[in-house]
């Protein structure tokens, strides 16, 4: 928060891509410790902030700013390791179903923006912030994240809330289990173990079902944007509003292609 009276410094799209490009780089080139970079990495984004875009953009700006990137690849940390959520290696998104879409955003509706659309500059923010204390070794891009890299414990907080009564109660009954194990005779653990084979067939046999009938979001973009006399900003709208919906997208990849371009003509005067 500045002073009294100054005005606050906002950082616009090319202003962060052209950050992220030179901090990434600046990864490279080993200037930056586990979790630290060099003065002189602040500096150089901000002279090239300063040159090419025409800002006064100090090195504290970009300090500042760093901070805020690294709230934002927490909370697309913690959403690649929930539970109901996929994710896109070729088109670096993380994807859900309408339910689960409509759910989660209804609980957090700030994620929208994560959730069924590109994350612009991934790799580059997965450099520049993937190795956190709070994440440890994380993979460095979206290929290579694993759903086993952890977050901070005030940012799972953050992202999933309060847990419900229902998860209290399975993490008390989880705990019982593991300190009772070494009291427990073999019939007992035996009962456990069959307990816990039981629950995880019926978790496997539910997200079957559920990736059965999930949308083919790969495809879905291969075809939108494969369609001729339109430009790519315009078919990438097309794109994300598409997605958003399973029985819309599913409905327009029944359609043949002059089909498809009646409904994109239609979806051009609605969202002039």
């Amino acid at each position: 928060m500045g002073k009294k009276g100054e005005k606050q410094f906002r950082w616009s799209k090319p202003m962060k891509y052209l950050m992220l490009e030179i901090l990434a780089d600046e990864v490279k080139q080993g200037n930056k410790s586990t979790n630290q970079f060099k003065v002189i990495s602040f500096n150089r984004v901000s002279n090239a902030i300063n040159e090419q875009l025409g800002m006064d953009c100090s090195p504290k700006h970009v300090e500042n700013h760093l901070k805020t990137l690294r709230s934002t690849w927490n909370i697309v940390q913690t959403l690649l390791n929930k539970s109901g959520l996929g994710r896109d290696d070729n088109l670096k998104m993380i994807t859900a179903s309408p339910r689960v879409y409509a759910m989660h955003i209804q609980a957090h509706p700030s994620h929208d923006k994560f959730i069924n659309k590109k994350i612009d500059m991934f790799e580059e923010m997965s450099l520049v912030c993937g190795n956190d204390p709070a994440r440890g070794d994380c993979a460095k891009s979206f290929e290579d994240i694993g759903l086993d890299c952890s977050s901070e414990k005030g940012n799972e907080d953050e992202i999933e809330g309060p847990p419900k009564a229902k998860e209290v109660q399975d993490v008390s009954e989880t705990s019982q289990v593991k300190s009772s194990r070494k009291r427990n005779r073999p019939s007992d653990v035996q009962d456990v173990v069959g307990d816990i084979s039981t629950k995880l067939g019926e978790v496997a046999a539910a997200i079957s079902k559920i990736a059965d009938s999930r949308l083919d979001v790969t495809r879905l973009y291969e075809e939108v944007m494969a369609i001729e006399g339109y430009g790519e900003e315009f078919l990438g709208d097309a794109f994300d509003y598409l997605v958003q919906s399973d029985t819309l997208a599913k409905g327009f990849m029944t359609k043949n292609q002059n089909l498809r371009k009646v409904w994109l003509e239609r979806f051009k005067r609605l969202h002039k």
